[in-house]
């Protein structure tokens, strides 16, 4: 009782958070969807990247027009004569990418449900199960609709069908894995080898799903479920694409990593789908020269708000303390280039008391602040991805269709991140300091 009440509130409050809080998080980003999702867009981010850098590049040129950019038509000219000819395989990119986002999706949502499945039951394995999740889901789209040269719309392939492509894909795998599980099967002679055994093995099983999925998607007249799911889910990503839903979740990131655990990887197990859904609809509306549908994006958080923990280890760089300063220099060039943990264990910010404030409460204000531009139009909408370790202004200028306001805001609020850890940083530094001189008095007299 006593240890407990000479615990400050700041100390009770991280207990609760670490005790009570975080571990049914941590189990939540651990039940099987949410993991095979994790492990789903973390493949897909490559060929995501790709298609927005391409897509960058066919409207390169829109920087430099007369009336939407720059005001330097002869660069825009000279830049379309270097890019038309690329056209053609560019385009090619962009619609193996971002207009097959949903397929792919569901191909490796079954393949990673597969996996995990597999290591209960070997009869179920990732691959068949990746095959039998592609395989239902296009059950549910309508092939007389396309057009004759094969042209598949994107609504259908592409970002609006994610959440039902992950969903078609759970489903089919379930009754996939059930129906294996009940040894609902063919059964083989032992003499039989593996490879033929397994396709049998798997024969019933995938029939039963192929059939169910075709029946549901186009065997009840002019019911479109697929189309009926896209716009659900279409209200789910709006509702969670509003400065308030996406600042929760921001703030919660802010707090699990102040308690140790990764939150960006906890917080987006969630978030992803909405996330990917956003920037892909932002990126396909850059590329037909509409309106941007979603300011609060992901990329958003990352090249705005998130942006640098650079102010930090510039801050512990210029330290008296020696081993900050040691810490400082070894993380620098880290830190330019988005790698936190050295600063986040090393200072430490994690489980710091003194770190709290500007950790959490300083970055849900510059949070708030960045919202504000935002619903004013100031900030630029993130129209493209980039890789994570790009530095935090190049990527912002980048990611906005080379918008130069971009990358100013950004070094606003590094500068504001500065500023905002500098009187705690140097509160913890004289605590240090007197530590140090205490230490070496007591060496000193010990001699």
């Amino acid at each position: 009782m006593e240890t407990q009440a000479k615990k400050t509130v700041l100390e009770r409050s991280t207990d609760f958070i670490e005790q009570k809080i975080a571990p049914p998080l941590l189990r939540l980003s651990q039940v099987r969807y949410l993991e095979a999702l994790q492990r789903t867009f973390i493949t897909l981010m490559p060929y995501m990247v790709l298609g927005a850098t391409a897509t960058l590049i066919l409207n390169l040129s829109g920087l430099f027009l007369e009336e939407t950019g720059l005001n330097m038509p002869g660069v825009a000219k000279a830049i379309d004569s270097v890019i038309n000819p690329c056209k053609p395989w560019l385009f090619q990119i962009v619609f193996v990418t971002i207009n097959l986002l949903a397929m792919i999706a569901a191909v490796l949502n079954g393949y990673f449900l597969g996996d995990y499945y597999n290591k209960k039951d070997s009869n179920v394995t990732a691959v068949a199960s990746a095959v039998v999740a592609m395989i239902a889901f296009l059950s549910f789209i309508d092939f007389s609709q396309l057009s004759a040269n094969f042209d598949w719309p994107a609504y259908i392939l592409g970002s609006p069908s994610l959440f039902g492509g992950l969903l078609i894909s759970i489903f089919a795998v379930e009754i996939y894995r059930f129906l294996i599980g009940r040894k609902i099967t063919i059964k083989m002679p032992e003499a039989v080898p593996p490879m033929i055994a397994s396709a049998f093995t798997s024969m019933i099983p995938v029939c039963a799903v192929i059939i169910l999925c075709t029946l549901i998607g186009q065997g009840l007249g002019d019911f479109d479920f697929l189309s009926m799911l896209n716009r659900g889910t279409a209200y789910l990503v709006v509702g969670g694409s509003g400065p308030v839903a996406q600042g929760i979740g921001f703030v919660l990131d802010r707090i699990l990593w102040f308690v140790g655990l990764h939150g960006s990887n906890i917080v987006s197990s969630v978030m992803q789908p909405v996330w990917t859904t956003m920037i892909t609809d932002n990126i396909n509306a850059f590329a037909a020269h509409q309106e941007i549908p979603y300011m609060f994006t992901e990329q958003w958080i990352n090249f705005y708000v998130r942006c640098s923990i650079f102010p930090v280890a510039l801050l512990c760089s210029m330290s008296k303390v020696k081993r900050f300063k040691v810490l400082g220099k070894l993380s620098l060039p880290g830190t330019i280039f988005n790698i936190a943990e050295p600063v986040m264990y090393g200072l430490p910010i994690v489980l710091n008391p003194l770190m709290f404030v500007p950790w959490v409460l300083g970055f849900a204000v510059l949070y708030v602040f960045n919202a504000i531009l935002g619903v004013l139009g100031i900030t630029p909408a993130v129209v493209a991805m980039t890789v994570w370790t790009m530095p935090a202004p190049l990527a912002s200028f980048i990611g906005s269709g080379f918008n130069i306001v971009a990358p100013i805001i950004t070094l606003l609020n590094i500068t504001i991140i500065f500023f905002m850890f500098l009187p705690f940083f140097k509160v913890m530094e004289k605590q240090v300091l007197k530590e140090e001189e205490q230490y070496e008095a007591e060496q000193g007299r010990d001699k």
